[in-house]
C-alpha cells in the first residue's frame, strides 16, 4: 500500500475509560471477550506505530455534561441519546482517557462532537482540512456503532478512508462479521494491524539530508551512513588538489567515506555547524549554512558560509559535493 503518511491521519475513536476500564458499563457489554482484549493490544501497536511514522494522530473522545444538556432540555425518547442518559453513562472518570491511549502534546483532540459519528457537531473535518489530511485510519468503539457512523461519513465527505479491523471492537463477532463483510465496501476498505506496520514515512529530500546533518553533528557516523547509498560519490568541494589533496577529494562508496570523516578529525575542531536554508524537490537538495573550524595544525579559525547539492535515490544520499571558501581555508591551513 502506498500512502503518503503526510496527507494520513490515525484517527481514535471514544479511547475513554467508558469503554476500556474494567469497572465501566460499556465493558461490560463486550460480549465478544477475544475479540475486545485483541483490539486493545492491537490499538497499542498501532498507536505507537503512527507516532513512530510521523502519521498526524487525532483523538474523537465524546465527552457530555453531567446533566446531558446538550442533547435538550426533555429527554430524548429513542436511540443512543435516550439510552445514554437512561444508564447514566459517560460521566465522572469514564468521560477521562484511558492510561494507556492518553493523547500527547502535538495531538489533535477533538471538541464538540454530539452525535455517534465523530464528525457530529464536532471540528474534526476542519482539522483533517487544515491539515490537508486525505487519508483515514479508523480505530476504536463500537466498531458497527461510532466507527461505521465515522467510516461512512468520511467518505461522504472526500476521504479515502480504512478501518483498521483488529483495532476496533463491536459487541458481538456476529455484528462485527456483517460489518466487514456488507458494509466495507460501500464506504472504503478494510487493513489488519500488521498490514498497517508495514506502513513507513517516506521522507522528502530535505528531511533526509536534514536527519544527515543531525547524525553528523552529534558526532554519530555510524547512523549517517545509514542515510548513503552504498554507491555515493562525495565531493569535498574540489575533485583533488596537488596543492592540498589533504583538504580535498572524491570519495566513492561507504567506506571511503567513513575513512575521510575519520580523516577530518585530524585536522579540524568543529565549533559550529549550522543549516540555514533550503531548497528541495523529490530527488534533488541544495543546503546552506555556516560552519566555523579550529585548524589543528596552527590554531587558526576558519568560519564561512557554505552550500552544498544533493541527490537522493532510494531515501538515500546518491552524490554529495560540498562548496565552501577555498581561498580562506587555504590562507589560514597556510598559517605557520
Amino acid at each position: 500500500m502506498k500512502i503518503d503518511i503526510r496527507k494520513s491521519a490515525l484517527v481514535l475513536i471514544e479511547y475513554q475509560n467508558e469503554w476500556l476500564d474494567e469497572d465501566s458499563k460499556l465493558e461490560h457489554l463486550m460480549k465478544d471477550k477475544k475479540q475486545f482484549e485483541e483490539s486493545k493490544i492491537n490499538s497499542k501497536k498501532v498507536l505507537e506505530h503512527g507516532r513512530k511514522i510521523g502519521m498526524n494522530i487525532i483523538h474523537v473522545p465524546f465527552i457530555v455534561s453531567s446533566d446531558y444538556k446538550e442533547f435538550g432540555k426533555e429527554k430524548a425518547k429513542l436511540g443512543l441519546r435516550a439510552v445514554i442518559q437512561k444508564v447514566n453513562t459517560w460521566q465522572g472518570k469514564s468521560k477521562d482517557f484511558h492510561r494507556d491511549f492518553l493523547p500527547k502534546e502535538d495531538e489533535f483532540i477533538v471538541s464538540g462532537r454530539l452525535g455517534v459519528s465523530g464528525f457530529a457537531g464536532s471540528n474534526l473535518n476542519e482539522i483533517l482540512r487544515n491539515n490537508g489530511i486525505e487519508n483515514i485510519f479508523l480505530i476504536g468503539y463500537a466498531t458497527n456503532v461510532c466507527v461505521e457512523s465515522t467510516f461512512r461519513e468520511a467518505h461522504d465527505k472526500g476521504y479515502n478512508t480504512y478501518v483498521i479491523s483488529d483495532a476496533t471492537s463491536a459487541f458481538t463477532k456476529e455484528q462485527k462479521d456483517f460489518f466487514e463483510v456488507n458494509i466495507v465496501h460501500h464506504f472504503g476498505a478494510l487493513l489488519d494491524t500488521k498490514e498497517f506496520l508495514y506502513l513507513q514515512h517516506k521522507k522528502l529530500a530535505h528531511e533526509i539530508v536534514l536527519d544527515y546533518y543531525k547524525a553528523l553533528s552529534t558526532g554519530d557516523i555510524k547512523e549517517a551512513l545509514t542515510l548513503v547509498d552504498d554507491n555515493i560519490e562525495y565531493i569535498a568541494v574540489k575533485d583533488t588538489s596537488e596543492t592540498y589533496p589533504e583538504l580535498y577529494g572524491t570519495y566513492r562508496g561507504k567506506s571511503e567515506l567513513t575513512d575521510f570523516f575519520k580523516h577530518l578529525s585530524d585536522f579540524y575542531i568543529t565549533e559550529d555547524f549550522r543549516v540555514d536554508s533550503f531548497a528541495s524537490n523529490k530527488n534533488e537538495a541544495f543546503i546552506k549554512g555556516y560552519l566555523k573550524y579550529k585548524i589543528k595544525r596552527n590554531d587558526s579559525i576558519y568560519d564561512t558560509f557554505w552550500m552544498a547539492h544533493v541527490t537522493i535515490k532510494n531515501g538515500k544520499l546518491l552524490s554529495y559535493r560540498f562548496f565552501k571558501d577555498t581561498a580562506l581555508l587555504e590562507e589560514k591551513y597556510s598559517k605557520c
